[in-house]
């Protein structure tokens, strides 16, 4: 029996609308966990530091307030990994359009992993909408994880260009490439890319073999 074209378009509907309103989730638990739990670990340091003014001038107590330094310590460790938690559910950098986001996260992964990565986004890509960055901004996290994971590499590339009916990413690397279909199933996050690319109505492009690099290419229409 032929498939009823209207059952693709239906199906596609349902993808983006789910993605979307899971973005909408991240975003919410990254405000309670930003106002809810920042502010209580803010206010637990501001009374340990209270708690260890007044161990020192005690006098005589240096074990208690070594332990008192050490919980704040532990605060600051939670606070810095509640911001991580944050940024992986909802990248603030994102509210500056994805031009910004793709020069922030190509700096970000220079330093941290010493592969020299860059980006450059055509005119036009402003014009895009938040759940459009994000998800794109999402496809190119996932790449670079995989770059530093597997790749080897020297350099990576990130590309945004325009046309009159197409968005298109590219994210290329030198490294020593893989096998993408005995890559499926073994933590490269492909089906997530695909699957987010699917969300925006894009079809995403995987070219690698051994020894050639990686290429990863989102194709994405121009809203009408």
């Amino acid at each position: 029996m032929p498939q009823d074209p209207l059952s693709g378009e239906h199906d596609q509907e349902a993808l983006s609308l789910a993605e979307q309103i899971r973005e909408q989730e991240r975003a919410r638990i990254a405000r309670d966990l930003h106002d809810e739990l920042g502010a209580h670990l803010t206010g637990i340091k501001m009374a340990l530091g209270q708690l260890r003014e007044s161990l020192a001038q005690a006098g005589g107590m240096e074990r208690p307030r070594e332990q008192a330094q050490y919980a704040e310590q532990l605060i600051d460790e939670a606070g810095d990994a509640m911001h991580g938690i944050i940024d992986d559910l909802c990248p603030p950098i994102v509210e500056f359009g994805l031009a910004e986001a793709l020069q922030w996260q190509s700096r970000m992964f220079t330093r941290q992993t010493g592969v020299v990565c860059r980006q450059r986004c055509a005119e036009g890509v402003d014009e895009l909408g938040e759940f459009e960055v994000i998800t794109l901004f999402r496809i190119v996290r996932e790449a670079l994880n995989n770059v530093a994971k597997y790749a080897q590499a020297d350099n990576v590339s990130i590309t945004v260009e325009r046309t009159d009916t197409l968005f298109t990413l590219r994210i290329e690397d030198d490294g020593h490439g893989f096998d993408p279909a005995s890559a499926a199933g073994r933590g490269h996050g492909l089906g997530n890319m695909r699957r987010r690319a699917q969300a925006l109505n894009a079809h995403l492009q995987l070219d690698s073999a051994t020894g050639k690099g990686t290429v990863i290419r989102v194709d994405m229409p121009v809203a009408r």
